[in-house]
């Protein structure tokens, strides 16, 4: 625990950032457990299967080898709403024994929990970060975790080239970390050098086997692309389309009379694979294939299909398509 961070008797994780919520439940927990052993003072349950007596009772049993009891209940969402008066009289009153951590997707803020909590205790919103918001998280977190500083125009590169996965993002703020060295800042220079670099050759090589009407390769460089990104199916759809919609721009450049070569070096490409790649993409391929990606990511958004077996659809369809 840090000098001057009070001990909480409750808090309240709720939000539908996954990364965030495990960073704030390990940091709660390193803080309230202590030197606590996590094998007799941790328990971990499952609101889906919990009563509030459970819950409650483990937070105010002392431990017998000293230390405090720490009780997360997960899937915490119908576990609040049924036990609402219950939580309101514990944080009336709470245990000095044990913190009740309660990990939840929403928590209102109109209600009397959430106000009596806020001073007892501590609430963690996990929503994720957008538009403005994301780019000060993105500037704030290589500041405090990584010792960087990161220029605005950067961060909004970093989004461009990496998506807007905080999970994601915080993984190639590691590696470009990694790349700058002892210099203190990671500019859109290195953003475009590391990123994006990196997203064009494993877009495009997935690009390049389906144009090629290989329906086995294109699948190798996928599974290649999730096995080596471990953010990779979060950002999936949006990387292949960001990849299709720059193959539609270079071809538009093209028809209208812009030299490849001025267009590949734009695309950090080799001048004639990226012509032998350009001559095989149309606008009217291009646009056919962001319908698609368009469609995959409408049924992956409403549980027609998972990211995986969406991005595979889209892969063997146009596959056999350029093949035919």
């Amino acid at each position: 625990m840090k000098p001057g961070e009070a001990l909480k008797p409750i808090c309240v994780i709720y939000g539908q950032a996954t990364f965030l919520r495990r960073e704030a439940l390990k940091r709660i927990v390193d803080r309230e457990l202590g030197d606590g052993d996590p094998a007799l003072n941790l328990s971990r349950l499952d609101g889906e299967k919990l009563t509030a007596a459970e819950a409650l009772d483990g937070v105010r049993t002392f431990s017998l080898l000293g230390g405090r009891r720490v009780v997360i209940v997960e899937n915490a969402d119908g576990f609040i709403s049924a036990n609402r008066a219950l939580l309101e009289r514990y944080v009336e009153s709470p245990s000095d024994s044990g913190c009740l951590v309660l990990i939840a997707n929403q928590f209102d803020g109109r209600t009397k929990l959430y106000k009596s909590a806020s001073k007892v205790g501590e609430l963690v919103d996990c929503k994720p970060a957008k538009g403005r918001a994301l780019l000060n998280w993105i500037m704030q977190r290589a500041q405090s975790h990584h010792n960087k500083r990161v220029a605005q125009h950067a961060a909004t590169s970093l989004v461009d080239h990496a998506g807007t996965s905080q999970e994601g993002l915080d993984h190639e703020l590691a590696k470009l970390s990694l790349y700058v060295g002892a210099r203190g800042e990671i500019t859109a220079k290195d953003v475009g050098d590391l990123v994006g670099q990196y997203r064009e050759q494993t877009v495009f090589a997935v690009m390049d086997a389906i144009s090629a009407g290989d329906v086995r390769a294109a699948l190798n460089e996928w599974q290649q692309v999730v096995s080596t990104d471990r953010a990779a199916q979060g950002r999936a759809i949006g990387g292949l389309a960001w990849g299709v919609r720059r193959l539609l721009d270079a071809r538009q450049r093209i028809d209208a009379g812009e030299s490849p070569h001025a267009v590949a070096r734009s695309f950090w490409a080799e001048p004639d694979a990226f012509a032998r790649r350009m001559q095989r993409m149309t606008v009217r391929r291009c646009e056919t294939q962001l319908h698609d990606l368009l469609e995959a990511d409408l049924d992956a958004k409403t549980g027609g299909a998972t990211v995986n077996s969406a991005i595979e659809k889209f892969i063997v369809k146009h596959s056999l398509l350029a093949a035919s």
